[in-house]
């Protein structure tokens, strides 16, 4: 009889690299339950020093925050649900923070309504204070959403940016 360890063997290093990355998924981000997911946002980060051990970032929808991190390469990946409104916000000590809005409320219609869930990636570069002689953003730099009657992705970009709010001054 002849041994039958080597495709056992290969069906379960299979498997297990199939789990993997969606293990890794579920640990570092947020997700809304199954059912309503609509939207997997994947966000890929570029800060200037080159280390995202302390990036976060912060999902707002229907009024929930969650906090999910960046893996070293600067990946994060988000499910959103259909219907919502959320508000990502990048951080990272030392960086200005930034914001992205992604509107999912038309992302069912038209043909891209056929799939189950819809899949976005977008590039998010963080700067040092330091190099925008106190300024910040005015408000969020993007804006996605979903076209009426169509589904398309509509993306706006708003770089403007305003005097930061100066801390009071301490008297000793």
């Amino acid at each position: 009889m002849e041994p039958r360890t080597a495709p056992f063997r290969s069906t379960i290093a299979s498997a297990l690299l199939l789990a993997i990355p969606c293990l890794a998924l579920g640990a570092t981000s947020p997700s809304i339950p199954p059912a309503q997911e609509a939207v997997e946002l994947t966000a890929w980060l570029h800060v200037e020093d080159l280390t995202m051990a302390d990036v976060t970032v912060q999902v707002e929808v229907n009024g929930i925050t969650q906090t999910a991190h960046a893996n070293e390469n600067g990946r994060v990946t988000v499910m959103l649900p259909a219907d919502a409104e959320a508000v990502l916000r990048f951080e990272k000590p030392g960086h200005l923070a930034k914001e992205v809005v992604v509107d999912t409320h038309n992302v069912r219609e038209g043909d891209f309504g056929q799939r189950r869930t819809r899949k976005l990636s977008i590039a998010v570069i963080l700067h040092l204070e330091r190099h925008m002689a106190g300024l910040t953003y005015a408000g969020p730099v993007g804006t996605l959403n979903f076209e009426q009657g169509g589904g398309c992705l509509a993306v706006e970009h708003d770089r403007r940016t305003v005097p930061a709010k100066r801390q009071a001054t301490m008297t000793f």
